[in-house]
């Protein structure tokens, strides 16, 4: 985590400098479909599916070379994710439905290879959780049961989640023009984000993003 920071901390130094050829700027917005990695008593839970969301931001490409640059931003994203489960018990049916809302602002900064239209890259993240919701739902034949609360952020056990989320994107896109874009992401979050959490008791973020670029 820390090398991962340094590096972070490197890229955003070297594009302060001023020291590109050329420097440009857009907007991005898109879906997000994001889970998390969850283990509890050193058992990972198996039923966690993806949940839909949305993903809007700006970026600056910082131009080194026509191969090269690097690309730093600023996003407002969703990320959680989505439980399902179905089963009997005394006889009766039931259904549960839980669904973890995080609200994240993320910073990348990505190194960025261009070949053309088409372009790769890659680099570190860091977010900032800045709001999170928890609902569940319940259903029986006869009954139905829903709960709906706030998350605490913090690094106490009495917690939810820790706040700060480090992490890893990887994306690739494909430039229509000479301002509009699509591209395809997915970001890898590398810190355990369960309060006084180790390797047998963990929650880690990870999201698939799809979004439109316009280059001004």
């Amino acid at each position: 985590m820390k090398k991962l920071g340094l590096a972070l901390m490197g890229l955003l130094m070297i594009s302060s400098t001023g020291a590109f050829a050329q420097m440009s700027f857009g907007v991005k917005a898109g879906l997000n479909l994001s889970n998390m990695t969850l283990k509890a008593g050193g058992e990972k839970m198996d039923d966690i599916k993806f949940k839909p969301g949305f993903n809007v931001g700006a970026f600056a490409d910082f131009e080194l070379s026509d191969l090269l640059s690097v690309e730093a931003g600023m996003n407002i994203e969703t990320k959680g994710y989505l439980m399902k489960e179905k089963y009997e018990e005394y006889g009766f049916k039931v259904k549960t439905k839980n669904t973890a809302n995080l609200v994240y602002v993320t910073i990348p900064v990505d190194a960025k290879l261009t070949f053309g239209s088409f372009y790769v890259l890659a680099g570190p993240y860091v977010g900032i959780a800045a709001a999170g919701k928890v609902k569940s739902k319940m259903e029986t034949d006869s009954h139905t049961d829903k709960h709906d609360d706030s998350l605490d952020f913090g690094s106490d056990k009495k917690d939810d989640l820790k706040r700060l989320d480090l992490g890893l994107g990887l994306g690739a896109g494909y430039e229509i023009n000479d301002n509009l874009g699509v591209r395809l992401g997915y970001d890898l979050g590398l810190s355990n984000l369960t309060p006084e959490g180790d390797k047998d008791n963990s929650s880690k973020n990870g999201s698939i993003n799809i979004s439109a670029t316009y280059k001004f």
